[in-house]
């Protein structure tokens, strides 16, 4: 009987675009075999972003199609913040269309994971018990129990690899393996912390690998949309937590046989948002796409039928471990960010960070007032080093995009034009 594909959603946390098949776009060194056989026989998107560089807020995007000062996960859901149960989320979508609804493993939008509307939900622990290593077994069993059922199903894995601390899941691979990025010191301390984070990386690499080769022995492998992706950008300074491309741009890989759009190795360099992932899955399946979304599909893109949805994307962040509101606006030419407060570092550097060698090395290296403006060319300056604010020769550009971004906030009903945004995060209680 024939019958709609199953989507298997993997999602990692921190991730940014680091994997060997993105080596063009994020030099690295990174073995990554069967991540990169989905780019390989899928499809590899290279300018995708997330709405937030940060767990919480990016993930409630996916799931929802709106930004997260829509929804309202403006914090993360481990300091007590947590997403308003009116969302109507992916997993609601997909059940309107014929699927059953499933969760293995971490999610990060929500205090009570019975309310994002799955059908069944892996048992709820610490976050540490949601690894690759303590859930393999688990994804293996849920699809050998699947592979006959009537209706489509769909399975979000969610994994607490590759977010520190590193040593927690996997050996580091050799420091001097590694490829440092433009915008951190090629110093003994960064090497070796990027030598761990290479370790998870790789060690998730292996358990996609086994998800795939246990999809193609029971026979299901040619009609389940494959999704490999991350929430934001890697966590590192000037990374996470910061509007700048490393801490936005995130993997997303696709693989599905049943549709040659979706397959052949093809490489899509159109810029989309983590928000156009819920409509472009509900697209495809043929189902019927909300009006309370903010995302677009992608399909035609992947058809041929356009080249853009977006001639700009935007992004936010409001709160972390601090109050650290800001707004962003990208074009393919340019980004502008709007600081919302004043803050006596370049940028914010989150705990976990701190308590590494990066965070303790970039701390001392950041230590001058931020700009509450930055305009940066992308162009010329793709590390976004060289804030062009003060420059009269991009006047224009910045009229531009200040007005972008202001009417997006507008359009959006975004409370920051309010003022301070109040800390809304509750008393956890039990694992989320």
């Amino acid at each position: 009987m024939n019958k709609k594909p199953n989507i298997v959603l993997f999602i990692t946390h921190d991730q940014g675009q680091y994997a060997g098949c993105y080596d063009s776009e994020v030099p690295n060194s990174l073995n990554t075999p069967n991540i990169d056989k989905i780019a390989q026989e899928g499809v590899q998107f290279t300018n995708y972003f997330c709405t937030a560089p940060q767990c919480s807020p990016s993930r409630s995007s996916i799931k929802t199609s709106l930004y997260p000062h829509q929804n309202g996960l403006m914090g993360l859901v481990n300091l007590g913040w947590s997403m308003p149960e009116d969302n109507k989320t992916l997993p609601m979508y997909l059940k309107e269309n014929g699927y059953t609804t499933h969760l293995l493993g971490l999610q990060h939008e929500v205090h009570d994971a019975n309310t994002l509307g799955y059908d069944t939900i892996s048992k709820r622990g610490p976050e540490f018990k949601y690894s690759r290593a303590r859930m393999e077994r688990k994804y293996l069993k849920f699809l050998s129990e699947h592979k006959d059922d009537e209706k489509p199903f769909f399975v979000n894995i969610g994994t607490i690899e590759v977010h520190r601390p590193y040593q927690a899941w996997a050996e580091p691979v050799d420091p001097a393996r590694v490829k440092v990025p433009p915008y951190l010191p090629d110093i003994d301390e960064i090497r070796e912390d990027l030598a761990g984070f290479y370790g998870n990386v790789e060690i998730v690499d292996q358990t996609i690998g086994t998800i795939w080769d246990h999809l193609d022995d029971l026979g299901i492998l040619e009609n389940t949309i494959f999704i490999y992706t991350t929430d934001h950008g890697i966590p590192y300074p000037r990374a996470k937590c910061t509007l700048y491309d490393p801490g936005l741009k995130t993997i997303l890989l696709m693989h599905y046989p049943g549709a040659e759009y979706l397959s052949g190795g093809k490489v899509v360099k159109s810029m989309l948002s983590n928000i156009d992932l819920l409509p472009s899955l509900i697209d495809l399946v043929g189902g019927k796409i909300g009006e309370r979304i903010e995302g677009k599909s992608f399909i035609p893109i992947l058809k041929g039928e356009k080249e853009e949805i977006h001639n700009k994307i935007y992004a936010e962040k409001t709160y972390h471990e601090i109050y650290d509101p800001m707004r962003g606006v990208r074009t393919h030419k340019f980004k502008y960010i709007k600081n919302f407060k004043k803050l006596d570092s370049l940028y914010q550097i989150p705990k976990d960070i701190m308590m590494d060698p990066s965070g303790k090395v970039m701390k001392e290296r950041s230590q001058e007032p931020r700009a509450m403006e930055e305009l940066y060319d992308l162009k010329n300056d793709p590390n976004e080093m060289n804030n062009l604010i003060e420059n009269a020769d991009y006047s224009d550009i910045l009229y531009e995009l200040r007005t972008e971004l202001n009417d997006w906030m507008i359009s959006t009903n975004d409370p920051l034009l309010k003022g301070k945004i109040e800390d809304e995060r509750h008393e956890m209680k039990g694992h989320y």
